[in-house]
């Protein structure tokens, strides 16, 4: 014999209970209250509508009709009584739909009903079907519900063109994201492609420098005269001025990593201090025949020198 699962009630579930027994005590002690006119009441449901019947709910024309169509001071009625009875007419034609649409739902109450038998938690329904549930709702819960749902209905075409254009606008968030996203990879790439670049151009520019002093310590003093445009000065630019030679640009050069992975920054200054010591650099001075351009050299290389040594001091640590 089979047993029935009796599933645990969480305090979420026991509160909502406990306020949907206090909801019931207020309608039974409605119920014992006098009604009027007439009632909505469906004995086989759970809601039992017992709505009173003021009396607007009736026209002028109807049998028993108690409008005073007289004014306060004769027989002809005034303009505020008939602007009374528009009013109360509006309020009885709007709650005549209402109460349509409110027996339009017990029908759909009463089968939801016979499927909601065999109850189910409230932590697996969904979030709509715990907040919208009209047998949870009281009077006035009831009746915004349907005004809403009436409206809704009213305004079908409204609804389905906001939908649209905040489909449309959630588009064109996505589009434009999309887009950002693909000009930020596009300025990476650029980035990335112009840093290669320079790497190359510092590659090449190094190995021109480094064979251009090979070529220098293979000839003897008597196979060439030199020029200042000869020197190999350790910076990117090819026969520099002298505003072009600063340790930023020195330091750029040699200590690049585009080569000379294998040596330390501080390998890499030692090894131009040794180029450039003026014991070592005397010897292509003295291959310079004109006096301007070999003073010219000589002042140059007494500049990188200085710039050497400021920069071994920042890499001494």
């Amino acid at each position: 014999m089979s047993k029935k699962l009796h599933l645990k009630e969480t305090p979420v579930e026991r509160e909502q209970r406990l306020r949907k027994e206090e909801r019931r005590a207020r309608k039974k002690q409605k119920r014992g209250q006098p009604e009027l006119g007439f009632v909505f009441e469906h004995e086989s449901e759970e809601r039992h509508w017992r709505l009173s019947e003021p009396e607007i709910y009736r026209t002028p024309g109807d049998v028993g009709a108690s409008y005073n169509l007289a004014g306060s001071s004769g027989d002809t009625p005034n303009y505020a009584d008939y602007k009374k009875i528009e009013k109360e007419l509006e309020e009885a034609k709007f709650r005549a739909k209402l109460f349509d649409a409110m027996d339009d739902d017990e029908r759909l109450d009463s089968i939801e009903a016979r499927f909601n038998a065999y109850r189910v938690p409230e932590r697996w329904q969904d979030s709509r079907q715990a907040t919208e549930n009209p047998n949870e709702m009281d009077e006035d819960e009831y009746a915004e519900w349907i005004r809403r749902g009436m409206w809704e209905k009213k305004h079908q075409r409204e609804m389905e063109e906001r939908r649209r254009k905040e489909h449309e606008a959630e588009e064109r968030r996505a589009r434009e994201k999309a887009q950002r996203r693909e000009m930020r990879r596009l300025e990476e790439q650029e980035r990335a492609r112009r840093r290669e670049k320079g790497q190359q151009a510092i590659q090449d520019a190094f190995a021109s420098y480094q064979a251009s002093w090979d070529r220098l310590a293979s000839i003897s003093n008597d196979d060439r005269i030199l020029t200042y445009a000869d020197i190999p000065w350790p910076i990117s630019r090819t026969a520099p001025s002298d505003n072009d030679i600063t340790m930023d640009s020195i330091a750029q050069f040699l200590l690049s990593e585009a080569h000379s992975v294998d040596k330390s920054k501080r390998r890499r200054i030692r090894d131009a201090l040794f180029i450039y010591h003026p014991d070592r650099f005397e010897k292509w001075i003295s291959m310079i025949k004109d006096d301007a351009d070999r003073e010219h050299v000589r002042e140059t290389a007494g500049k990188v020198v200085r710039l050497l040594n400021l920069l071994a001091d920042q890499y001494s640590s």
